[in-house]
């Protein structure tokens, strides 16, 4: 069933809007999530469950994962309803090969299971766009099935659909088109009786601290956070951990800004789940060097991940000293186990050892938080109020007890930081929760933006000419941006193509006012001014010419060359034509 959590209830303007449903889509690393509500009860968040799947008890959970597989034919699963012996084409992680792979850091670029992604893009002849837009189709075609028996599908095909896609606040822009493509050939933004699908972006960390502020807010207020507290979300997943500081600039409501800039590592739980199979097999192979490849090809590996580790050791573990048994079937049998049917009934996992397999990871965590700690307190000269654990890891206890003693061991310290920490389905599920709530906003942001960055729906108009040394009937105007902190002044390698703007309803050649170029020949000058609009992640473009806009149908975008060097993308021509601005 539907899990449902309680925002805000709907005002009478809401209610007397056209039908709308906001959905939001959060599509990670190794899990991915979709959340939902009507205009009509936009405090009645629901999430999308009963999956299909091969093993049945998989079908309520919260999330799915981020998985999908290609058989010979050319069939498509995914999610729980991959074949655990699946063949080659099998893509996880996959998510993470949209970035180009020198955008990659290092620590992640060497990770298994990335290589493992790259390796099945190139001998598939498949482009990351194309399973990525696969698998957002499996999940959409599923969210919707699931909506319309929810709610109706007289109200579903009468309800306009505005969808909200989460992605990593450090991906570079040029991951933004890419997704954009996705997105529409998985068919979420086709031509619908209701009118266009509006399609919004939210970073995750910002998504995660919407809908942590509406956990934390039931009531529209909490006594204890004034303004200039400062409060950490950390949004620990299965593949990375991202970390970000906000600060409150108001109480009521709460509306609160970026702080401290985010950051993030590949250390999430799955790396947890590689350490307990090293360590399942060091102890098996002590026993019997054979018994580790016969729970593999008899499945019975699979058993022991799902009931003594993922329900089981990795969730209940919290540094105490409790034990835990893991029995081994004694042959590849499927029958339901009975004590007869184990060889060895006592393999212990010691609170040292389970200790031994989170350490490393959390260490890493540790570190993220450290330094956004020690931020706050160098650039504000106070503790974070707050540390907010969400996500699927972020549940965990003995990560918890582990921050609790980093952030407050300081002999002398005044002011104590308290991590909070959800239970049940609301960590896992803060990102795309947090996206419809991003949704239902209609005007003011929770979140406000920092001085340094382009206000969120607040235009930036610059003028532009176009030298022009014969008539043509397409003006092409290149956007650059620089990937370094401080831009460079020439086109080196810091600066990227962002897209191209093509203008075709250019004005009569003869009618242009004239110029003499540097090199005293007569040309002709257009000057226009282009209009950019930024909603948080995407940038929307408009051209003006003497005061008015040009229709959408004049000009298109081109993000093809998006994210590769100038130099590059322009192929080195040289001509008297160019575009410059004032």
């Amino acid at each position: 069933m539907p899990q449902s959590y309680q925002t805000q209830a709907a005002t009478d303007g809401e209610k007397n809007q056209e039908p709308t449903i906001v959905i939001g889509i959060d599509f990670g690393t190794t899990y991915s999530g979709v959340a939902w509500t009507t205009s009509s009860r936009p405090g009645h968040i629901n999430i999308i469950t009963n999956w299909d799947a091969v093993k049945n008890h998989c079908s309520d959970k919260e999330k799915v994962p981020s998985v999908i597989h290609y058989d010979d034919k050319g069939e498509v699963s995914w999610g729980y309803s991959v074949p655990e012996k699946a063949s080659s084409l099998k893509f996880q992680w996959f998510k993470l090969c949209l970035l180009d792979e020198g955008d990659i850091p290092k620590d992640l670029r060497n990770a298994a299971q990335i290589q493992a992604a790259q390796k099945s893009l190139r001998e598939s002849n498949k482009h990351v766009e194309d399973v990525i837009s696969d698998y957002l189709r499996e999940l959409w075609t599923h969210s919707i099935t699931n909506i319309r028996r929810a709610v109706g599908g007289q109200l579903v095909d009468i309800s306009k659909f505005k969808v909200v896609v989460t992605i990593p606040a450090i991906w570079p822009s040029y991951t933004q088109p890419r997704m954009i493509r996705a997105i529409k050939k998985a068919g979420i933004l086709e031509s619908r009786i209701a009118g266009d699908t509006v399609l919004k972006f939210i970073t995750e960390p910002e998504a995660a601290a919407l809908a942590t502020i509406n956990d934390m807010c039931t009531y529209n207020s909490r006594p204890d956070m004034e303004v200039g507290d400062h409060f950490i979300v950390c949004d620990a997943g299965g593949g990375t951990v991202d970390v970000i500081t906000y600060t409150v600039i108001q109480t009521d409501p709460i509306r609160v800004e970026e702080s401290v800039k985010g950051d993030g590592k590949l250390c999430g739980a799955t790396f947890l789940d590689d350490f307990f199979l090293t360590a399942l097999r060091n102890k098996i192979n002590k026993i019997s060097p054979n018994a580790f490849k016969v729970l593999e090809e008899s499945g019975g590996l699979s058993r022991i991940i799902h009931n003594d580790w993922e329900n089981g050791i990795k969730p209940q573990f919290r540094n105490t000293n409790q034990h835990w048994l893991v029995q081994m079937p004694s042959s590849g049998s499927n029958r339901k186990r009975t004590h007869d049917q184990f060889r060895f009934s006592d393999i212990k996992f010691k609170a040292k050892d389970v200790q031994e397999i989170f350490t490393p990871i959390v260490a890493e965590i540790e570190t993220l938080i450290t330094i956004q700690a020690s931020t706050v307190k160098i650039k504000y000269k106070k503790e974070p109020k707050f540390l907010v654990l969400v996500g699927g890891f972020g549940r965990q206890l003995f990560l918890y007890t582990r921050l609790q003693d980093l952030l407050n061991r300081k002999k002398g310290q005044k002011e104590k930081t308290e991590i909070l920490q959800g239970s049940g389905a609301e960590p896992w599920t803060a990102v795309c929760r947090g996206a419809v709530i991003k949704g239902l906003e209609q005007s003011e942001d929770t979140t406000a933006p920092t001085d340094d960055m382009i206000s969120v729906d607040e235009p930036v108009v610059k003028h532009f000419y176009h030298n022009l040394a014969k008539p043509t009937g397409e003006l092409k105007i290149q956007f650059i941006y620089s990937t370094a902190t401080t831009p460079s002044k020439r086109c080196d390698e810091t600066v990227k193509q962002l897209c191209e703007l093509y203008w075709s309803s250019v004005p009569d050649f003869d009618t242009l006012p004239t110029w003499i170029n540097r090199i005293g020949k007569v040309i002709r000058r257009v000057s226009f001014d282009v209009k950019m609009i930024s909603n948080g992640v995407t940038l929307d473009f408009e051209i003006i010419y003497n005061g008015q806009v040009m229709a959408s149908k004049n000009f298109g975008i081109d993000y093809t060359g998006c994210g590769s060097t100038v130099n590059q993308a322009r192929g080195g021509n040289d001509s008297d034509e160019d575009s410059k601005d004032d």
